[in-house]
This record gives structure tokens, C-alpha cells and sequence, in this order.
């Protein structure tokens, strides 16, 4: 037998080994499924700011490709 404190009346309670397995087990499932979703939730972050950051890289490339094929037209255009 398990004596349990109240946090909210500060009863003590005597609880079996099942049921204090099982309020463990509550409390491991809930810390858990927390953690996972806080997880998941950084790991959305992440891969938002990773899209950014790669959206911009290509951005900036194809902004130099096009500054580069501009300088040939107009360096094509004065030799005419």
C-alpha cells in the first residue's frame, strides 16, 4: 500500500499497487504526450524557418542569374 497526499485538501489517501501503477501511468502518459507536442511544435518551427531560409537563398541566386544574363544583353546590345 501507497499513502498519496492530496496537493488540493492535503488528504492522505492509501492506494493499492494497481491503482498507484496506474495514476503513475497517467501521469508518465500525460507528462509524454507534453513533451511530444512541444517537440513537434519546434520541429514545425524549424522546418518553417528552414523553407525561409532556402526560399530565400534561391530568391537571392536567381536574382544574381537574372543580374548576370541582363549584363550580357546589355553587353550584346553595345557591340551592335
Amino acid at each position: 500500500m501507497n499513502n498519496i497526499v492530496c496537493p488540493k485538501c492535503r488528504e492522505t489517501f492509501k492506494v493499492d499497487e494497481a491503482s498507484f501503477a496506474d495514476i503513475l501511468k497517467q501521469v508518465r502518459d500525460r507528462q509524454f504526450n507534453e513533451e511530444l507536442q512541444s517537440r513537434m511544435e519546434m520541429a514545425e518551427r524549424d522546418k518553417e524557418s528552414a523553407l525561409k531560409l532556402a526560399e530565400a537563398k534561391l530568391r537571392n541566386s536567381f536574382q544574381e542569374y537574372l543580374s548576370k544574363k541582363d549584363k550580357e544583353l546589355s553587353d550584346l546590345h553595345l557591340q551592335n
